[in-house]
């Protein structure tokens, strides 16, 4: 009885473990799953900015809606990875300027999954909203901005834009929202005061993509 007993516990210690390590390697595959997609969804936002600010266009914008999470599977359900992108500058080679497009979990905003970049002559400049739905206090710097699709104002779409003047050209980072009254184009309004006076930015989106 009792070695039948103890056969009894050794088999649950068994399927027990073999349980654990499955769920181990599961979780393991889910999180480089999101990693290798969450990398893809990154690159695709560098590319695009690469893309237009090498355009010949004296000025040109485009906005971008980002997806509620980045998921493993099909759509846009809002339920996977929940996720904050960071858009800045750093010092790129021979004194060029980098621009860095991040991914880091909403949980830990300082640890990054995935990231892209490349290199530009253009200046950089980026503005931050005190609200996203009227404009708010407005600042603008050198640094970078963040992005935040779970916010209880949140900020899940930003403009791009390229301008040149007199062979200098500046590109323009504009955090916005198409939730709760808000729209991106009144907000690049906004900005182009904010940056420019009264004559503003001088375009218009040249393209939408809708949660790229």
């Amino acid at each position: 009885m009792l070695g039948f007993t103890l056969s009894k516990i050794n088999l649950l210690i068994f399927v027990v473990a073999v349980f654990s390590i499955v769920l181990f390697f599961i979780y393991g595959f889910s999180g480089i799953l999101i990693e290798n997609i969450a990398t893809d969804y990154i690159r695709i936002h560098a590319q695009d900015a690469f893309t237009l600010i090498g355009s010949p266009s004296l000025c040109a914008a485009q906005v971008h809606y980002l997806k509620d999470s980045i998921e493993s599977g099909s759509g846009n359900t809002g339920k996977g990875l929940y996720y904050v992108m960071e858009i800045k500058k750093a010092t790129g080679k021979e004194g060029l300027n980098k621009l860095i497009f991040a991914i880091a979990p909403r949980k830990t905003p300082d640890q990054y999954i995935a990231a892209a970049s490349f290199d530009t002559d253009a200046e950089l400049r980026f503005f931050d909203f005190e609200e996203l739905t009227s404009g708010g206090s407005i600042s603008v710097n050198e640094t970078g901005t963040i992005l935040d699709p779970q916010a209880a104002q949140p900020s899940n779409a930003y403009v791009i834009l390229k301008e040149v003047n007199l062979g200098e050209t500046t590109v323009y980072v504009i955090p916005c929202s198409n939730r709760q009254g808000s729209s991106c184009e009144d907000l690049m309004s906004i900005a182009g005061e904010e940056a420019k006076g009264e004559e503003g930015f001088n375009c218009t989106f040249v393209s939408a993509t809708e949660e790229d």
